[in-house]
């Protein structure tokens, strides 16, 4: 199988594949300039700047029942240039996956080759240096972390490393990435990284652990076709779903002992749900159980500071429009895409 797979016959089979698919596609395959501002992937901005903001407000020692309307010139400044690094990523991503997501019907604009990818690589590559440039005039620490973040981003992409093909390190990858390494970049905002942060943050490497093995359940058929092995594809959709139950438990308990109650709700709330999910297979049930915690989580956050919950609001909205208008397909949402 694994050799038919890396066969010029299997990428032959999804050529003629693709060219079915387009023949029957129900969207216009003509490019929109706005187009390039959903490549960029805003709906993953929403998880990053959640992090962003939990490591500012917890390098900040706010209070948690209290509202923080004002954040300094600098926050805003790292979350959008961190936001167009990851973005570069993203990108990339995209197009590393564009056979699986062809497969999985998703994610369209570089599967039906709407941009293409000599156009979608160079976009990537400005977006990138771009964000490196400029965030060097911000303090060296900051082209640290967002170097590391890159280069994790890449890792998890790109052969050989490709850690999103190797179950475990996937899911470490993106716990570290989030939990971590964006984490950390909204607590240097505030001054210097104290070992205190590395504390705070394995919380929410239990947590994003948690919820992204169930993100991997609803593509393992995708993922098994186009030859991915992730830790769904690797464990199976039950024991997948056992394992982040298990690790969102832990992620409650750790919750508890820091009393960190952006944390505590979303871990406490999402359980029973996971729980269930054990024992319903269905990739309906797999979508809200880490849909519902994610969006309480990031609610939680939200809440917290204003002025995230409205740009959070705004970006949900135009992506509903967009997916709507031009693919015909009902995005965001708890049990579609």
């Amino acid at each position: 199988m694994l050799a038919y797979r890396s066969s010029g016959f299997y990428h032959l089979i999804m050529k003629v594949k693709k060219e079915i698919d387009k023949s029957n596609v129900k969207f216009d395959l003509n490019l929109r300039w706005y187009d390039y501002f959903f490549l960029l992937r805003p709906v993953l901005w929403i998880p990053v700047w959640t992090f962003l903001f939990l490591g500012y407000f917890w390098g900040s020692a706010l209070e948690t029942f209290n509202f923080t309307l004002i954040l300094p010139w600098k926050f805003w400044a790292i979350l959008g240039l961190y936001s167009l690094m990851m973005s570069s990523v993203y990108i990339i991503n995209q197009i590393v996956d564009r056979e699986s997501d062809l497969i999985n019907n998703k994610l369209f604009l570089i599967p039906y080759n709407i941009i293409s990818i000599r156009t979608a690589t160079i976009y990537a590559i400005i977006l990138a240096l771009v964000s490196l440039i400029v965030v060097y005039f911000l303090g060296v620490k900051f082209v640290i972390l967002f170097i590391l973040s890159y280069l994790l981003g890449m890792a998890y992409s790109v052969k050989p490393v490709e850690l999103k093909a190797r179950p475990i390190a996937d899911m470490l990858a993106n716990a570290i990435g989030y939990g971590v390494l964006a984490f950390l970049t909204g607590w240097a905002v505030t001054g210097k990284i104290q070992g205190r942060a590395f504390i705070q943050s394995f919380g929410y490497i239990l947590f994003v652990s948690a919820v992204f093995i169930n993100t991997t359940i609803p593509d393992i058929q995708g993922d098994q076709t186009a030859g991915k092995y992730t830790i769904g594809v690797f464990l199976g959709a039950r024991n997948a779903t056992i394992l982040s139950s298990i690790l969102l438990f832990l992620a409650f308990i750790y919750s508890f002992l820091e009393f960190d109650v952006f944390l505590m709700i979303p871990s406490l709330v999402g359980l029973p749900i996971f729980i269930i999910s054990i024992w319903d297979e269905s990739m309906q049930m797999a979508k809200i159980s880490y849909r519902a915690v994610s969006f309480l989580f990031v609610l939680m956050v939200a809440l917290r500071f204003p002025l995230f919950l409205a740009l959070g609001i705004l970006i949900l909205i135009l992506l509903r429009i967009y997916y709507t208008k031009r693919f015909m397909i009902n995005y965001p949402s708890l049990t579609g895409r």
